[in-house]
């Protein structure tokens, strides 16, 4: 499927809603790069209006990248379909802090496709930030300081309590919470380099961003402290108010993301499917 796709931006640096697609269809090899292009160049990119099934969803995100399949033990996936993460609010499955997707992983995910099967009236927003605008806005002896440095990528205390909370709602009808201690962690480097932009992006995170190795920790502390609050700055964000049927599509390597826990026991289910990527250099 072909169509000119309008380019509507969100905010002034990063996010834009596309417009001419119809996402349950398969896409041609056109339409395929401009979604792409579109994703790198606006970091977050947003579809309203679509219908689809959860293969139809799978179907649609092997077109951009091989489909991730291995997730972490505390997301409960939809039965049938063990790539579509399902989220439900009522249950859990919330994620109202700022944070880059399994970045625990050796190999953490390029980007992630959500579709919003059921939303609140009100609240239930969305956040991204820019993380190659957050590194392009650090002063030149910052930068120079972080070249080189690595950070670990670990589940911290009272981010693991945090899960445990959520699993435990998610998954109660198994009366079992996921083996935390199975959960990997990872060394990336503090300042990794887009593969397919070449740009700079400043990559850590405060959920997952355990310590950076190599210097004494008080150091190590004060500096993270310093970058989380520097990544929050709004100048770095979008928001996006959400309506069933949107799709939403970020670039998992290059953003951060908070999904903002407003809305009560108001009903918000979403599914996801996670893309493919590759260890940060």
């Amino acid at each position: 499927m072909t169509s000119n796709i309008e380019v509507q931006p969100i905010a002034g640096c990063l996010g834009a809603e596309l417009r001419g697609l119809d996402l349950s269809q398969k896409l041609d090899g056109v339409a395929v790069e401009a979604v792409l292009e579109n994703l790198y160049a606006h970091k977050v990119i947003f579809f309203r209006g679509q219908s689809l099934s959860p293969d139809q969803h799978v179907d649609f995100s092997a077109q951009l990248a091989p489909v991730f399949t291995d997730h972490p033990a505390y997301l409960p996936t939809l039965e049938g379909h063990r790539e579509v993460v399902e989220l439900k609010g009522q249950e859990g499955g919330r994620a109202n802090l700022w944070h880059t997707d399994v970045s625990i992983s050796p190999k953490p995910p390029m980007g992630s496709v959500l579709y919003m099967k059921e939303c609140p009236d009100h609240g239930g927003d969305t956040m991204w930030a820019n993380m190659t605008a957050a590194y392009d806005a650090l002063s030149d002896r910052m930068k120079e300081y972080l070249e080189g440095l690595t950070a670990l990528h670990d589940l911290a205390g009272t981010v693991r309590n945090a899960v445990r909370e959520r699993s435990d709602a998610a998954k109660a009808p198994r009366g079992q919470l996921p083996d935390m201690s199975s959960l990997p962690s990872a060394s990336h480097p503090i300042v990794r380099t887009h593969p397919a932009t070449g740009r700079k992006i400043l990559y850590v995170n405060p959920t997952f961003t355990a310590d950076i190795e190599g210097v004494p920790p008080a150091e190590g502390d004060a500096v993270l402290n310093f970058l989380f609050a520097h990544q929050a700055k709004p100048e770095f964000q979008c928001r996006w108010r959400w309506q069933q049927g949107d799709v939403a599509i970020w670039d998992n390597r290059a953003t951060h993301h908070y999904a903002i826990a407003d809305y009560g026991n108001a009903n918000r289910v979403i599914h996801r499917v996670t893309l493919e990527g590759e260890a940060p250099v």
